[in-house]
């Protein structure tokens, strides 16, 4: 987890401004870029690793090629820390679901997950949200087209 207070210079910002888009550039060509050593970018990349800063490396995928995505909104029968609790286990349990949000609003959930196929998607709903005695209701939305998908948090 990062520190609240990571000190970030213009170099640090560069570079995560990079390594959001493409990783698998290599210290050289990443210092060429923000004018830095090869040996340098090497050392505030490990920090920024390090100090949580950079969460993880990973690769995207095209989703398309794997299924659907489903953005479910869910309302808790009651508002308190056991039943929030509750459900946030649930998702972390799905292998299904990508992302999961605690928030205000209509609904105090919104959770996003991924669907090899219809079936797949009735198991998911049935196991994990219409089984459970905390939630009121669910609303789903199926992604049939993606507009936009940024990963790039702006920095």
């Amino acid at each position: 987890m990062a520190k609240k207070n990571t000190p970030l210079d213009l170099h640090d910002r560069r570079l995560l401004e990079l390594v959001q888009r493409d990783n698998r550039l290599t210290n050289e060509a990443l210092g060429e870029m923000v004018a830095l050593s090869a040996t340098a970018v090497r050392r505030r990349l490990k920090r920024l690793r390090e100090s949580g800063v950079i969460e993880a490396d990973v690769a995207l995928l095209d989703s398309n090629h794997l299924g659907f995505t489903v953005i479910t909104g869910l309302r808790c029968v009651e508002e308190s820390r056991e039943a929030y609790t509750h459900i946030i286990e649930r998702m972390d349990a799905a292998p299904e679901v990508l992302q999961c949000y605690n928030v205000s609003g209509e609904v105090d959930f919104i959770i996003v997950a991924h669907m090899r196929d219809m079936a797949h998607y009735n198991e998911w709903i049935d196991d994990y949200v219409l089984g459970d005695p905390n939630v009121a209701r669910c609303d789903t939305n199926f992604v049939y087209k993606r507009t936009k998908h940024q990963t790039a948090i702006p920095v």
